[in-house]
């Protein structure tokens, strides 16, 4: 977790175009940290073959160290073009989380959405997730200039925003979101939303650590 100060009073984001970029999440006053990357045909291919078969889909396992991420998918997934790079890359992020948190296991979860999940703007009561969406529109996010934050411990209050204001984490970027539950940033976990559904259901990986 991160340190002994308090965050500052307006969190900031950072966008990088390199993987190093996510140390960043370590700053008091760095709520969200996008790194913007390019996912492989593979990678692709493999996403939008899982979305349109799947349809619906939810799993969530419990990675201990050494333990690898192929029973995230059914086994008929597995056989699909693309998966192998697929898996590869979710492995990948894995240990990075492990490196940069040094979690005692890794919850990794898997969703297929056609609906939205989480609609109304929220704070995650966790010390930081990562998250990446494969398939239709990243999450969304508002900067700390536009929240609504209750005046004491309770509830986030609606936020009441434009179209314009409402940020989205782009396609196939890692994403780590700074929550409550990090230390020091009580009171300034990053407000966000799952998008409305598109054409395609959404493919969206999450990973938490885990005591």
């Amino acid at each position: 977790m991160s340190g002994e100060t308090n965050a500052l009073a307006h969190p900031i984001a950072v966008h990088g175009s390199k993987v190093a970029c996510l140390t960043e999440i370590f700053r008091d006053e760095v709520n969200l940290v996008v790194w913007e990357r390019a996912l492989s045909d593979d990678c692709t291919r493999f996403a939008g073959g899982f979305s349109r078969q799947a349809g619906a889909f939810e799993r969530f396992v419990g990675l201990e160290a050494g333990e690898g991420v192929d029973q995230i998918l059914p086994g008929w997934a597995q056989a699909l073009p693309g998966a192998k790079a697929w898996l590869a890359d979710v492995q990948e992020l894995v240990e990075m989380f492990r490196c940069l948190f040094e979690p005692a296991a890794v919850g990794v979860r898997l969703h297929v959405l056609a609906d939205t999940m989480c609609p109304r703007f929220h704070t995650d009561r966790v010390p930081a997730r990562l998250l990446v969406t494969y398939v239709g529109r990243g999450t969304e996010w508002l900067p700390e200039t536009l929240v609504k934050r209750p005046a004491q411990a309770g509830p986030l209050p609606d936020q009441q925003v434009g179209d314009a204001d409402i940020q989205a984490i782009p396609t196939g970027a890692v994403s780590l979101l700074k929550g409550e539950a990090w230390i020091g940033n009580e009171g300034h976990g990053l407000v966000h939303r799952s998008p409305a559904p598109g054409t395609h259901p959404r493919v969206v990986l999450g990973l938490d650590w885990l005591s």
